[in-house]
């Protein structure tokens, strides 16, 4: 495969807004497009849409990062997922998503794995910060 495709697919605005959001940092980038299935509409027309590209561009890697794991949108793209240039990743997030758009060239498995990791040890809860004792200032 010579060059990858990331595609944010969601309920709703969330995948626009990531996309808008990842854009803030890093830039526009011609890789990186969204969908999202809205009130009252079905998955198929995503999937169908993933299944074109994916058929036409056999050199193109396409990763799919989904919103939630088990939820519709990410089912219906779990019929791309045996198609040999398309991977499916669940659980969207800005760190997951740079990170994927961000590594050059098409991603081995080892490398989304990794990438995976990363995304998972990003997830944590921010405590309040403690300033040392016998210091005034906390900045």
């Amino acid at each position: 495969m010579s060059e990858k495709k990331v595609i944010l697919a969601s309920h709703g605005e969330l995948s626009r807004g990531m996309m808008h959001s990842v854009q803030m940092i890093v830039g526009q980038n011609e890789d990186l497009s969204c969908m999202g299935m809205m009130p009252g509409e079905h998955y198929q027309p995503m999937v169908d849409k993933v299944k074109e590209m994916a058929e036409q561009n056999p050199q193109t890697q396409y990763i799919v990062i989904t919103d939630l794991f088990g939820g519709s949108v990410c089912n219906g793209m779990t019929m791309l997922a045996g198609y040999p240039n398309v991977k499916v990743l669940a659980g969207m997030n800005m760190g997951l998503v740079i990170n994927v758009l961000l590594t050059p060239g098409t991603l081995t498995e080892e490398q989304l794995e990794e990438i995976i990791g990363e995304s998972r040890e990003a997830l944590l809860e921010v405590q309040p910060v403690q300033p040392d004792e016998g210091e005034d200032e906390f900045f």
